[in-house]
């Protein structure tokens, strides 16, 4: 949520809904972040000024790529900018180059040093394994923890 809407969401609305004294729920965590950007200029419906979401549906670009690109350029501590020019490079550039380059590697590696064979996890062999096992458990968890409280 953008910080100019912060106030009313966080304070304003709430307090509105507590006093119907009706059961609603209120908000438990608020995720305040600078302004994006459209093209340079302000997001705006009422001007037709960005893409929205049955536009974004419209472009037929798969919601992983829209995922990718929005996390990507987050304006977490500055405004930032959406393009569609950086989103078809940002695409091709870092979720298709390097994630690509990743998985071929990872690949590459395994066929030349296990036969091309991924043995089962059950079958960890050495205490290092085991280590390396819950290091990767304990950085994954870590991770979906920060993305739970947006962090």
């Amino acid at each position: 949520m953008a910080k100019d809407n912060v106030p009313f969401h966080s304070v304003i609305f709430p307090v509105c809904l507590l006093g119907t004294q009706d059961n609603y729920t209120t908000v438990n965590h608020l995720s305040g972040i600078d302004y994006l950007n459209y093209d340079g200029a302000k997001f705006s419906k009422r001007l037709g000024i960005g893409v929205f979401g049955n536009q974004a549906q419209d472009t037929k670009i798969p919601s992983d790529i829209w995922r990718f690109y929005l996390l990507y350029i987050r304006p977490e501590i500055q405004d930032s900018d959406f393009s569609w020019d950086d989103l078809r490079l940002k695409h091709n550039s870092e979720l298709l180059k390097n994630v690509d380059n990743f998985i071929n590697r990872a690949i590459t590696f395994c066929e030349n040093n296990f036969a091309g064979k991924i043995g089962d996890v059950n079958e960890l062999e050495t205490q290092l394994d085991q280590l390396f096992v819950a290091q990767i458990t304990y950085e994954l968890n870590a991770y979906l923890e920060s993305m739970e409280k947006t962090r």
